[in-house]
């Protein structure tokens, strides 16, 4: 059976306007919804409140520059453990045999990009029945000396390298709009994104939702693009919302913006 591939982004399950804040019912449900798939999983978050603002002090997307970084990849790459210890007690506690897998120990990047990672014992987890839960991560590259590896430049990699046969990602708002529907009403939801259409959306949808030390919302769609080139369809799905990610997870398409190749 292929696998599935999960994403839970940083804003849905950390509190990104206070530090080191985990969104503990937010958490507790999203687990409960992951709980229900049936066949192999593997869970990608990101850093919310927890990596991106020390990675964002410390310039760790920038690459090594001065020895003050190296503390700054030592707390980062810590907030990232921490946050993730939250994820695998909420997920044990809904019933999932979580395990954590730190990208850090087991991924070659190089100019900020995954040459390549130690796959066998993630294969190994799926084939027990265990679920990987992965994140993004401080790591060591060859060429910058550090950077950032996003969970979306992750779930895409991962897709690949496992034959996965679907990717779904839980963000903060309803799919990818032309404009940041935050603070913009004219902002519409884009139902689809095509390799064909996506060089029309991407300046609107590069000024929506903001920028982190991951790219932000265009950067997301340029990882799934990706994978829509291989024929392996993902959705973003607004997981703040009670049972929606359950929903997409199970199957259920058009919840969110749909990344194909058509």
């Amino acid at each position: 059976m292929k696998p599935l591939i999960v994403k839970l982004g940083g804003s849905v399950i950390t509190d990104k306007h206070r530090r080191f804040a985990v969104k503990r019912s937010a958490l507790k449900r999203l687990a409960s919804e992951l709980a229900t798939v049936k066949g192999p999983l593997v869970v990608v978050h990101g850093g919310g409140s927890f990596g991106h603002p020390l990675a964002s002090k410390y310039k760790i997307d920038e690459g090594y520059k001065n020895e003050r970084q190296l503390m700054g990849l030592s707390l980062t790459h810590r907030a990232m453990e921490r946050l993730n210890a939250h994820v695998i007690d909420a997920l044990q506690k809904a019933g999932l045999p979580a395990i954590a897998i730190p990208p850090s120990a087991c991924a070659v990047v190089s100019d900020g990009r995954i040459q390549s990672m130690e796959l066998a014992p993630i294969k190994k987890l799926l084939e027990l029945g265990l679920a990987p839960i992965l994140y993004g991560d401080a790591v060591p590259d060859l060429s910058r000396g550090m950077c950032i590896l996003s969970g979306d430049q992750l779930i895409v990699y991962l897709a690949r390298e496992l034959g996965a046969g679907r990717v779904v990602l839980g963000v903060d708002v309803d799919g990818v709009y032309t404009g940041d529907p935050k603070v913009d009403r004219n902002a519409k939801l884009v139902p689809e994104i095509t390799l064909a259409n996506w060089p029309k959306l991407v300046e609107s949808i590069s000024s929506a939702g903001g920028k982190d030390v991951t790219g932000g919302m265009a950067n997301k769609v340029r990882e799934l693009l990706a994978l829509a080139e291989r024929r392996v369809e993902a959705e973003i799905v607004n997981a703040t919302k009670p049972g929606t990610l359950r929903r997409a997870i199970l199957g259920e398409r058009g919840l969110g913006t749909r990344v194909v190749a058509r």
